[in-house]
Parts: structure tokens; sequence; C-alpha cells
């Protein structure tokens, strides 16, 4: 796929279809995750994480993206300046990546990752629950070319348990310069 195909789109307290798109997308994503870190649905048939999911686009500091390419919608992108890991000083902590499957391993979530980085500068963590091997080598690649070696990884990392009982990884690393933002 062409990286000109592929749109980054802001999700704000104004695009309100956007924010139905991003919920709609959040559910098969929590469907997805629920393999590993074991969430249940409430009483109402949603997890338990939908219902932050405003945050992103209604607290300072929380950022949420779409991810299209042409003519459909392909996933999402959240992350915020409050749920770090390891590092209190960092800027930034990626919380969910979401692509569909149809477009995993085309370079689109790649490409979107590196975009997200160049465009917000500074230090960033970002936590894997290591029984989810696809996205443990994702991140490592993308992370690895990113930074050209300059990252660190934490295995089995104490501060990051996930609900399953599970202790996380933590990749941490610096961005590269911004060239402005991606939406």
């Amino acid at each position: 796929m062409e990286h000109s195909d592929i749109k980054i789109i802001a999700v704000t307290k104004e695009t309100t279809h956007e924010q139905t798109v991003l919920r709609n997308l959040l559910k098969m994503y929590c469907y997805e995750w629920s393999q590993y870190n074991k969430f249940e649905v409430n009483g109402d048939g949603n997890f338990e994480f939908e219902k932050y999911a405003s945050d992103y686009w209604t607290k300072d500091g929380y950022h949420a993206f779409l991810i299209a390419v042409p003519d459909t919608w392909a996933g999402f992108v959240l992350f915020d300046k409050e749920g770090f890991i390891v590092h209190a000083d960092y800027d930034y902590s990626m919380a969910e990546f979401f692509v569909l499957y149809t477009y995993r391993c085309s370079g689109v979530g790649s490409h979107v990752a590196k975009a997200i980085f160049d465009s917000f500068p500074g230090r960033w963590e970002i936590g894997c629950h290591p029984k989810n091997t696809s996205s443990v080598r994702f991140w490592e690649k993308v992370i690895s070319e990113y930074a050209a070696g300059d990252y660190e990884v934490r295995l089995s990392c104490p501060e990051l348990q996930y609900h399953d009982g599970t202790l996380g990884d933590v990749l941490s690393f610096p961005s590269r310069n911004a060239s402005g933002p991606v939406a």
C-alpha cells in the first residue's frame, strides 16, 4: 500500500462522526484484546474500557486518531501524557494501537506509528502483553527501525501488570525531530 493512501485523522470534541467510528472500532479491539487480558463484558454487553474512550477527545494531553485507507477505516491510535509505566518524566504513553486484520503486515501500522512519533516529539513508552506475540514483534521491529537502536526494553516489568496478572514488557525511546502535526 502506498503511504500517500494512508490518512491519520484526529478525533476531537467537534468530530462526532469520528467519535462514533472510534467507539465502534474500540469494540472490535476490546474483543480481540480480551484473549490476552481476559477482559469480560458488563451487564450491557460492553467492555469496561469503552467508557474511557471519550477521555481521548475531552482531556488535555490525550490524543485519538483514526487510521483510514482509501474509502475505509483501518484502525485507531490512542495515547496520552498520563499513562506512564516506568518513566514518570516521559512525554507520551501509547495507550492503544489497533489495525484491522485486513491491513496488518501491509505497512499501514508501521507508517502510522512512525508518523505519530514524528508529529509528537519527545520520549515515549509502549507497553506490550507478552502473550500478544504479533504486537510484541510489531513494536520491536517498528521501534528498532525508528529509533535506530536507541531504545530500551524491560521484560516482565513489575510496574506493568495486566488484568490477567501477566507482567508486561515496556519499550522506551526518544522520537526523532518533529515534522509537524499529522492532522
